[in-house]
């Protein structure tokens, strides 16, 4: 295995790529020198593209690299809104005072409404996805994330003043565009800018505070229900605080490196590296500066780039990375999101269980449980078996449900029992989430990665506005047998995954590059030793060995 001959200053070739990168256009963000690289790739060498400090236990690593885990579970805190405002919406349907305001002095809402609304939020999240997608790359990071703000903004707005169904479903078509623009946008960003060993636990930081919010909300709303009942505007009123902080957080955290690579902004992303890493022994700025441009430009070498990147993620390898980055968001729906999370309190309540409110309440502990357990254990033990149990647990527990919904439901016992599946099935679901946003944030190639992402969540979210759509009525016409249909498709998804989902744990995007540009197998990964990993043993072994030598010369030179 060759790599770049070594420099007489001892200098590893990636360092002086990076410097030369730094020092020619130090003055200017917007141009690059990788020509060492172009090269070098392009002669059959071998550049590093792994650093000695992603081989760090993961504890350790997060004791190491505190403060950009600080920063990455800041901007995951950005997502407590998207929670809070999605249960919140959810759990009000409840509310008496919302229900006698949307149905004119009734004391039932429509049926149709409720769909309406569901179906308005997935919908959202499919326009504010497919509406933000070009903004992420073209503007970066930090601005999409503005642009997140204003909508969410303009949907709390329009909630504040809503006075009949049409205005609501106005203010959920947009509190869903600024929801999907959040997923598209927070998950990609802590991806690109966390360690490798740690990257599935900070990226499932992002659901962790998003299921956290979710306690909040039916708490908000169980207490206006015990003083005043009819009052349902000033639970809507709490987001505005929420939003406060959420541009807060905004304003505070950097631009993402990779996205300044990118972009040719060298000086700008090693500002960035420099803060985000500062004070961690033997991390080498310049090193992991060069390690991002090689593996930005070896995937700009091997592909053909095409004018439009939309069709250049339909077609080849690009197609497979964009099919297995969609499927754990599609599980994530199959396995029966719509029945016994989204419309929770509405499900419950025909299930007859009377306190829809307190059952809203443990069944967010269980999702909160769900997704700590991924974001603790998953780096560890693995993406893929994670992805497949939880959501297979949550596809087993929904088919449960159907079974229970043979008998009397109604009944205290059989209440009991449906709602325990209900609390399995939001552990698997949820906590199965979380991890689904690794494999959309990660398995796109750097280029094509804001899109490819952006194009699975929309894949989801189309599923997410026909269930969202057809599960009231499912409710109506099947009541609990639903479990039945979520069960089998939900079983059948996980039988899907267990073939094409690949183990990415503890992987740096060039590892995973080389794995699917040397057509590997999804289920071979997790054992595939890399040619980034052998150069970096190699490397390691030679530093090694100079070592001995240079302590072998030392105690000769004292001898004599």
């Amino acid at each position: 295995m060759s790599a770049h001959p070594k420099p007489e200053d001892n200098k590893t070739a990636s360092e002086h790529v990076a410097e030369h990168a730094v020092e020619e256009h130090g003055g200017s963000d917007n141009t690059t020198d990788a020509k060492a690289i172009d090269q070098a790739l392009a002669a059959g060498q071998v550049v590093q593209m792994r650093s000695e400090l992603d081989d760090l236990p993961i504890t350790k690593a997060f004791r190491v690299f505190w403060r950009v885990t600080a920063l990455c579970m800041l901007a995951a805190f950005a997502s407590a809104l998207e929670g809070y405002q999605y249960t919140l919406t959810a759990s009000i349907v409840a509310n008496k005072g919302f229900i006698r305001q949307m149905a004119n002095g009734g004391t039932k809402l429509a049926p149709e409404h409720v769909s309406l609304w569901g179906g308005s939020l997935s919908l959202g999240q499919f326009v504010g996805v497919l509406g933000l997608q070009a903004c992420i790359d073209r503007l970066g990071r930090k601005w999409a994330m503005h642009i997140t703000w204003f909508a969410l903004v303009i949907s709390v707005l329009v909630e504040s003043v809503s006075s009949n169904w049409i205005h609501w479903f106005v203010a959920k078509l947009i509190a869903g565009v600024g929801l999907g623009m959040m997923q598209a946008t927070y998950p990609v960003y802590i991806s690109e800018l966390s360690p490798t060993q740690i990257r599935a636990g900070l990226t499932t930081a992002y659901q962790f505070w998003n299921v956290l919010s979710h306690i909040f909300s039916p708490l908000a709303l169980r207490q206006l229900s015990y003083t005043d009942p009819y009052n349902w505007k000033t639970a809507i009123y709490t987001q505005w605080g929420m939003l406060v902080v959420m541009l807060g957080i905004n304003l505070f955290v950097p631009e993402s490196p990779w996205w300044l690579v990118q972009k040719d902004k060298i000086s700008q992303a090693e500002k960035v590296l420099t803060m985000a890493y500062k004070n961690v022994q033997s991390y080498n700025v310049k090193e992991q500066l060069s390690i991002i441009i090689a593996t930005i430009e070896r995937h700009r070498l091997v592909s053909v780039e095409q004018k439009s990147q939309l069709k250049e993620i339909f077609t080849g390898i690009n197609l497979w990375r964009l099919l297995i980055a969609f499927w754990p968001k599609a599980m994530q729906q199959l396995v029966g999101q719509s029945l016994t999370n989204n419309y929770s309190t509405y499900f419950f309540q025909l299930a007859g269980n009377s306190d829809a409110f307190t059952v809203t309440l443990i069944l967010a502990l269980c999702q909160l449980v769900g997704v700590m357990a991924c974001a603790l254990f998953a780096d560890k033990f693995g993406k893929r078996w994670f992805t497949i149990g939880m959501f297979g647990s949550a596809a087993v527990a929904v088919l449960c449900i159907g079974i229970v919904g043979c008998f009397d439901y109604t009944s205290k016992d059989l209440g009991s029992l449906l709602v325990f599946f209900g609390c399995v099935s939001n552990f698997g679901c949820i906590g199965g989430a979380g991890i689904a946003y690794t494999y959309v944030a990660e398995i796109p190639t750097q280029r094509l990665r804001a899109r490819t992402g952006s194009v699975a969540l929309m894949g989801s979210f189309l599923l997410g506005i026909l269930f969202n759509y057809t599960v009231p009525f499912m409710l109506q016409v099947w009541a609990v047998k639903s479990g039945f249909f979520f069960g089998t498709v939900g079983i059948l998804s996980c039988a899907v995954g267990w073939y094409i989902l690949p183990e990415m744990a503890r992987r740096t995007p060039a590892e995973i590059d080389e794995m699917f540009q040397d057509k590997i197998k999804p289920r071979a990964f997790r054992k595939h030793v890399t040619q980034v990993q052998i150069y970096l043993q190699e490397k390691e072994e030679k530093e090694k060995e100079a070592r001995e030598v240079k302590g072998v010369q030392e105690v000769q030179e004292k001898l004599g």
